[in-house]
């Protein structure tokens, strides 16, 4: 199969790609640098079209726009995963591609226009075309973790292939040289434009698996997560209680439980109204979350409730914590800017011993503490 015919055929296949990722991106509106992507694989079509219309157009038009539009698809491609992954600032690697894009850009215009020298040209490009993968696939490679670690890998090793390629095509244009006419390329041109072609293939392939694991973990995040508080919701911190509670029993490891009720809070409500009693739940949320460490669990079990697992904590421990969350509430001030109110709270703390079987129980107890605590007047620590 020769050279043209392959160009050709990368073309339709960049084409059918192109109309994959714009489905894809309306399929998951709202994922981060998705809109890139379409962008990335629309300039690397009408590139590959203008590459396969050589001998029917012009060919500063074939040789400029068509290479330069590649170089702008990879840009547009380490754009998109930059905002995908959260990446940070990109001055410097953008920068670093934006020069390797001019120089490309030069070296058309001295050896596709006014000096054609085709082996010249095919090493500038592919050396760019190396330099702008590198950079994409370690940017994926560092940044693909939790959800995304399987499909980013993929991806990373996707793109470090297309820029290996890009690389044996340059060396061996170094080394063999090319046709004046590029069309009239060897097995090793097609061999690399054939690869080409499936691993572009692969990005499209990796970029929707990844966007699928973002959306995947978006609704495992809202299956367990309180709305209104972004805390655990009552089935999450039930179910990962009841696997705490299992645990510790299982290897003799001390863990305490609490719960949280904030007092007088429908007389807040009807006070004020339901959108500071909400306020007031998000401070309480956030002063909750302040005030434990990061082993421990939180979560929202009822309007104003919340429970809270200590883990790997003794009793002395427990109480402190305890204390120190009944306290941090005391002092908080709710506010809105028309409307402000203190916050107290009853809390309930037991500790898991060997007559209690599971969280239920253990919960029971809290329960029990909490209501001594609420028969007292609130605003106070209780134990059971």
């Amino acid at each position: 199969m020769d050279l043209h015919t392959l160009h050709i055929e990368h073309a339709v296949l960049l084409g059918l790609l192109t109309v994959l990722t714009v489905i894809n991106c309306r399929l998951h509106e709202g994922v981060r640098g998705m809109y890139w992507f379409p962008v990335y694989n629309l300039c690397a079509f009408v590139g590959a079209v203008l590459i396969a219309l050589r001998g029917y157009i012009p060919d500063f038009v074939s040789i400029v726009f068509g290479m330069m539009l590649f170089h702008v698809a990879y840009l547009c491609l380490y754009r998109c995963l930059v905002d995908f992954f959260d990446g940070g600032s990109i001055r410097w690697p953008m920068r670093i591609q934006i020069v390797g894009v001019c120089v490309s850009f030069a070296a058309s215009l001295r050896y596709g226009v006014l000096h054609p020298e085709t082996h010249k040209r095919l090493i500038v490009y592919s050396l760019v075309f190396t330099l702008q993968l590198v950079f994409s696939a370690e940017l994926t490679f560092r940044k693909a973790k939790a959800h995304l670690r399987v499909p980013g890998i993929l991806m990373g090793i996707v793109l470090a292939a297309l820029a290996l390629n890009n690389f044996i095509r340059a060396v061996d244009t170094g080394i063999t040289g090319a046709p004046a006419n590029y069309l009239n390329g060897g097995a090793m041109l097609q061999w690399v434009l054939l690869s080409t072609s499936v691993l572009q293939g692969g990005i499209a392939v990796a970029f929707v698996w990844m966007t699928a694991a973002v959306l995947h973990e978006d609704m495992r995040r809202l299956a367990s997560t309180d709305s209104l508080t972004g805390l655990l919701n009552r089935r999450a911190i039930e179910t990962a209680a009841q696997t705490e509670t299992a645990l510790s029993l299982a290897n003799g490891v001390p863990l305490a439980a609490i719960l949280v009720d904030i007092d007088r809070f429908k007389i807040i409500n009807d006070t004020f109204g339901h959108r500071f009693g909400d306020l007031a739940l998000t401070q309480v949320a956030l002063c909750l979350q302040e005030n434990i460490r990061t082993i421990d669990l939180v979560g929202r079990v009822g309007g104003d409730e919340f429970a809270i697992v200590l883990r790997n904590t003794e009793w002395e421990s427990a109480m402190t914590i305890a204390e120190r969350l009944r306290a941090s509430l005391a002092s908080l001030l709710v506010d809105d800017g028309e409307f402000q109110t203190g916050i107290r709270a009853s809390v309930g703390l037991a500790r898991l011993d060997a007559s209690i079987r599971d969280w239920d129980e253990l919960v029971l107890r809290c329960d029990r503490a909490l209501y001594s605590v609420k028969e007292s007047g609130g605003n106070l620590v209780a134990t059971c």
